[in-house]
């Protein structure tokens, strides 16, 4: 059996002026979900000329990439204008969104290339795992008939 949980971990993302970021190495389903739901516009529902009801979802680019930053995002070096540290650890997604409201438009376009960066590479590493995975495939009993 394989092992569907993985351990959670962080990486240092390093930025321009000597800045960094820390970041989970990687999302939880629940934590996926909860990107892709800030990511989306409402449902929406568009009847066809034959009358069918079709549901349509986009995603929404600027909160897509919000959402992808809060996802991942856990603490960062960042400074305020009198060099005191923007606290953003452990602090509820509102606390860190204000925050990421008030840096600077490049700062913030960084941080958010370094994630998508981030999600890039791991979602490359997590392919690769799968096609090197050597588990050998379960039989499966049947049963025998009575006769």
């Amino acid at each position: 059996m394989s092992i569907r949980v993985r351990r959670p971990a962080t990486e240092r993302l390093d930025l321009s002026d000597g800045d960094h970021l820390l970041v989970k190495t990687d999302l939880t389903a629940g934590e996926y979900r909860e990107l892709m739901r800030a990511a989306s516009r409402p449902l929406s529902v568009t009847a066809t000329a034959t009358g069918a009801s079709i549901p349509t979802m986009e995603l929404d680019p600027i909160a897509a990439g919000l959402a992808t930053v809060l996802a991942y995002l856990l603490d960062w070096s960042f400074q305020d204008a009198d060099g005191r540290k923007i606290l953003i650890a452990d602090q509820p997604p509102e606390v860190i969104k204000a925050a990421l409201a008030h840096i600077d438009s490049d700062a913030y376009m960084e941080v958010q290339k370094a994630i998508q960066e981030h999600q890039t590479r791991r979602a490359a590493v997590i392919a690769e795992e799968k096609k090197t995975r050597t588990t050998a495939p379960i039989s499966v009993r049947t049963l025998v008939s009575a006769g």
